[in-house]
């Protein structure tokens, strides 16, 4: 039995370095280039590359007893959005959130549809081509040609010709519902519009919302798209899709969904009756939740 001990307590000593030694060299804070690793700036140790939207439970359409659709304004100005904002250019495995969405749409990588007045169409006959919405918005072009036949070899959009600094607010849509089956009260994002504050030299500052992308398009690439969210604390780092997902960012009620189909502004005259109604919205959902609990 002593001897069994011994090889046992030998094999250990052997092993364990060996564990440690892999488990340094997996999950080390520092790169082969003595560089803080990239994959340490998550709170996790996974990479980027492999970082996965969490799974939404998709309720049956009879299962949903009780649904609210509301319009958000997100103001990237609040102190608790700047994560979606900056940086104003992409440093540090970090691009706004604006820039995100300019280049998956660029890439073709997510659809993106036309913004009309008081309704949503997600059907194809109302995509945004994304030729036509550079051209239609006046977006410059760096073109590269050959020196030598002076052909267009190129034509990129430099990322300092991106407007991110002018995209100041987002129109987002979501969806507050009551799933009987699993009894869960919960909420998800349907989409988001970006809005342009562009200055127009006759017109003065003009807003123009651009476009809605369905968020669950962006899912996969804002959950491999870190946001920094503390100034003192740079490891405190999280996906963009985790601030979205946890509803960690500030906005504001300007519609809900109504047999008149109208937003706050049109029936209310003052910013404080404004600033009621949006309670008074927020409140209802509030208790209609707690009232599913109790009674």
């Amino acid at each position: 039995m002593k001897a069994f001990n011994r090889i046992l307590t030998f094999g250990l000593f052997l092993v364990l370095p060996l564990v440690a030694n892999a488990q340094e060299t997996e999950n080390s804070f520092f790169d082969e280039t003595g560089d803080v690793a990239a994959i340490t700036n998550l709170p996790t140790s996974i990479s980027l590359e492999e970082r996965k939207p969490i799974e939404y439970n998709n309720p049956r359409a009879d299962d949903v007893l009780w649904q609210r659709v509301v319009y958000r304004i997100i103001d990237l100005r609040e102190k608790m959005n700047y994560p979606l904002y900056f940086p104003e250019e992409a440093s540090d495995n970090r691009q706004s959130l604006f820039t995100t969405i300019f280049r998956l749409f660029e890439e073709d990588k997510v659809r993106a549809y036309k913004y009309l007045d008081n309704k949503e169409i997600f059907t194809e006959e109302h995509r945004v081509d994304f030729d036509e919405f550079v051209k239609s918005y006046d977006i410059l072009l760096t073109v590269k040609t050959d020196s030598i036949t002076g052909d267009t070899l190129s034509a990129e959009i430099d990322e300092s010709n991106i407007p991110n600094r002018e995209i100041v607010k987002y129109y987002a849509k979501e969806v507050w519902y009551f799933d009987k089956h699993n009894s869960v009260f919960t909420v998800r994002l349907i989409a988001l519009c970006p809005i342009w504050y562009k200055e127009d030299y006759e017109l003065g500052l003009q807003k123009y919302p651009l476009f809605w992308v369905p968020y669950d398009d962006m899912r996969p690439y804002l959950a491999q798209q870190e946001a920094l969210i503390s100034d003192k604390n740079n490891g405190a780092r999280e996906t963009m899709d985790d601030l979205f997902i946890k509803r960690r960012f500030g906005s504001y009620i300007f519609k809900e969904s109504s047999i008149m189909n109208r937003n706050i502004l049109q029936y209310n005259n003052t910013a404080e009756e404004m600033h009621k109604e949006q309670e008074r919205i927020k409140t209802f959902i509030i208790n209609f939740e707690q009232d599913l609990w109790e009674y």
